[in-house]
């Protein structure tokens, strides 16, 4: 679900890497003196001291103390004694010491002072991107994400949280979206050293429909994983740049592949962080439960007792206890399923995630047929974005409809009805628990029909292997089985795409 990144998580980036220090030398020199004229007076050497402490302040989370000598330093002149590089890092280091104690006005004026020293610096204006969140204002932070990438000279350290933050507000705007894509892809960037296939894949479709398709070879050869080489494969747009008899877009081989490249890349060397995640992502697809199982046991054991890890690993933690989830789920071990959801939940609350993660254990709750639970587990979660609450609205209107509550569920209903434009899979699943199949046939084909949801929705039709349902979805996944097989449904298909069979098994796991 889309949401701000925190203020935090990508300053603290910006300014941790060894680009963006901005920890102030020890030897300032004014421009206007000779370098033989360069060694410090007395008065330079404590000035430079001073910052030293208030950098270190800063840096063990004193901000409070950091923030009050740096404004008394940023007023010093002898700041005006420093080079350019010097004045500018001891700006940007001030600007975000600022945002830290939530001084958004003083943090911008900072920062902008250290755009003046370093024009176009990729790290400042990196910087300046947090600050735009934090102030709700992506227009300004796309602005500046844009500048950063065009200026960097290596791939930026921005939060990916961040990237589907912008991604989500110019849903509407194709062409901003696309150049933001873009830019990311030309600045080589990645999520934890993991090249974002999703994210090449948005940019592919982007350029086939909006007339560059000149663009689309170079786009593709950077999409290597399975589950984005399905969704070339089904979509008519990608026919010409996809030979789906050739090797290289076959989804098996490359899924082997890509565990391959993991492992090579030093996936097992014991370090917590999105390959891992990745992996054992690609291990379910390929059915391999049991080595998801054993990847996953040491880690399920030390949070079930009580461990916890640091906010950096909270994130990948979760989202592996999640990928247990499913493997436990497949292999019959289902008194194991919800207890590991809660773990995950737990830990995600650490992260930057942790809604999701709530969610999830609803939907797992739902799954189980413990409908009532998953309703009072949704009905604790506040705060939510259209597409949260269409989410939380369809497992209370199943609730309601399972009580005979029909005041509750007329309730849910509308809040699902009033975001259908942003969450039509969740409108699609309530006309499915209703029954109306042809409701859902419309909402389906409409998807279909369009350029934004229409990979989201081959993906979903493609015949992968399937386990059997779980007792709380036996009757909708029948529901969806026929909504796939009617005519209507399969002529649009024929229309926009194919429908392929793989031996691999899908995320949804029983459709």
């Amino acid at each position: 679900m889309p949401r701000c990144t925190p203020l935090f998580a990508l300053l603290f980036a910006a300014l941790t890497s060894t680009t963006a220090s901005a920890n102030v030398p020890r030897t300032p020199t004014s421009p206007s003196q000779p370098p033989s004229d360069a060694a410090m007076d007395a008065s330079h050497a404590a000035y430079a001291q001073q910052w030293d402490t208030a950098i270190e302040q800063s840096r063990s989370g004193n901000t409070l103390a950091a923030l009050i000598a740096m404004e008394r330093l940023m007023d010093s002149p002898l700041l005006a004694d420093f080079d350019a590089e010097r004045r500018g890092r001891a700006a940007q280091f001030a600007g975000w010491t600022a945002a830290m104690q939530k001084q958004p006005v003083l943090a911008r004026r900072y920062l902008q002072q250290a755009l003046l020293a370093l024009p176009g610096d990729a790290s400042i204006l990196t910087t300046l991107v947090s600050l735009d969140l934090n102030d709700d204002q992506p227009a300004a932070a796309l602005e500046h994400l844009t500048q950063a990438l065009a200026r960097a000279d290596s791939p930026l350290a921005i939060d990916h949280h961040t990237v589907s933050y912008l991604q989500y507000h110019l849903r509407e705007q194709p062409a901003q979206r696309m150049a933001l894509l873009q830019a990311l892809f030309d600045n080589g960037w990645k999520i934890a050293g993991t090249e974002p296939t999703g994210l090449w894949l948005d940019l592919a479709t982007l350029q086939a429909d909006n007339g560059r398709g000149d663009a689309i070879p170079a786009t593709l050869a950077r999409i290597d994983t399975p589950a984005e080489l399905i969704r070339l494969r089904s979509d008519k747009r990608f026919d010409r740049y996809v030979d789906r008899h050739d090797a290289r877009f076959d989804p098996v081989k490359a899924a082997q592949a890509h565990l391959d490249t993991l492992r090579v890349s030093g996936l097992l060397d014991g370090d917590l962080d999105a390959r891992l995640v990745d992996f054992s992502s690609t291990l379910l697809m390929l059915d391999r439960n049991e080595e998801v199982l054993a990847l996953t046991d040491d880690l399920a054991e030390a949070v079930a007792q009580g461990q916890a890890p640091s906010a950096a690993k909270a994130e990948w933690l979760a989202w592996l206890l999640n990928s247990r989830v499913a493997a436990l789920r497949r292999l019959g071990r289902t008194d194991e399923v919800l207890e590991t959801a809660k773990l995950a939940a737990r830990i995600g609350t650490l992260g930057p995630d942790g809604l999701e993660h709530q969610m999830n254990v609803a939907f797992v709750l739902s799954s189980l047929g413990k409908t009532q639970e998953a309703g009072a587990a949704m009905a604790t979660l506040s705060d939510l974005s259209g597409y949260g609450q269409a989410a939380q609205a369809v497992i209370q209107f199943a609730a309601a409809r399972q009580r005979g509550d029909a005041a509750a569920a007329a309730a849910a209903r509308a809040v699902i009805v009033d975001q259908r434009q942003d969450a039509r899979l969740f409108h699609r699943e309530m006309l499915l628990e209703e029954g109306d199949l042809d409701g859902a046939a419309a909402v389906l084909i409409e998807q279909l029909r369009s350029p934004l949801e229409r990979s989201d929705a081959l993906a979903s039709l493609q015949d992968m292997r399937v386990y059997p349902s779980l007792p709380g979805d036996v009757r909708i996944d029948a529901a969806w089985r026929e909504l796939k097989q009617r005519a209507d449904v399969q002529a649009e298909v024929s229309r926009v795409g194919r429908i392929e069979r793989y031996d691999l098994v899908g995320s949804a796991t029983s459709r």
